[in-house]
C-alpha cells in the first residue's frame, strides 16, 4: 500500500476475527486511516490492534457504532501504536467514566485534533475528567452528545482552560 493510505471497511460486520487478521496483514504497514464502522468488534478486536506491529502509524480510527467498552478505550489510550492519532472516533460504543479517564490520561494520544465520543455512557464524571485533561491539548473538535452530561458538568467542559485549541464543542 502507498504511504497514506486508507481502508474503508465500515459495515462489512468483520467481527474481531477480522480486526485479527487486519492487525497481522503486512499489506497495511503504511496504512494512515482506518474506518471499522458497525463491525461487531469488541475491545478483543481492540487488543489485536494494539498489539499490531504492522498498524502502527495511524492518524486517524474510526470505531464507532461497535461494541467497545472501556477496557477497550483503555488499550487504545494507552499503547504507543496510537501515538500518531489525530481522529479519535468512538461514537456509538459503551465507553464509560473509566474510558473516558483513560483517554484524559493519556500521554500517548496527544496529537488527537478531533474526538468523538458520543452516544456512549462517560457521564458528569468522565466529561469533567476530559475538561480537565492536561495532554489532550491540541483537540479542535470534541463531541460528548448523548453522554448523560449534566448542566453543571456542562459548564465546566465549556469553561475548560485546557480547551485552549478547541473550535467546536457538542453537547447536546
Amino acid at each position: 500500500l502507498e504511504e497514506g493510505t486508507i481502508l474503508d471497511l465500515r459495515l462489512k460486520y468483520i467481527g474481531d476475527k477480522g480486526v485479527i487478521y487486519l492487525a497481522q496483514c503486512s499489506k497495511l504497514l503504511n496504512l494512515r486511516e482506518l474506518k471499522l464502522e458497525r463491525n461487531d468488534i469488541t475491545d478483543a478486536g481492540v487488543n489485536a490492534l494494539v498489539r499490531s506491529t504492522v498498524v502502527t502509524g495511524l492518524k486517524s480510527l474510526s470505531l464507532e457504532r461497535n461494541s467497545i467498552g472501556d477496557k477497550g478505550a483503555k488499550l487504545i489510550a494507552q499503547s504507543p501504536n496510537f501515538s500518531l492519532l489525530k481522529v479519535l472516533n468512538f461514537w456509538k460504543n459503551k465507553i464509560g467514566v473509566e474510558g473516558a479517564k483513560a483517554i484524559a490520561d493519556s500521554i500517548i494520544l496527544t496529537n488527537l485534533e478531533r474526538l468523538d465520543l458520543a452516544q456512549n455512557k462517560i457521564s458528569d464524571e468522565g466529561g469533567r475528567a476530559l475538561a480537565e485533561s492536561q495532554t489532550l491539548t491540541a483537540l479542535k473538535y470534541v463531541d460528548l452528545f448523548g453522554n448523560g452530561i449534566g448542566k453543571e458538568a456542562q459548564a465546566t467542559i465549556k469553561e475548560s482552560i485546557n480547551f485552549k485549541t478547541l473550535q467546536h464543542l457538542v453537547l447536546e
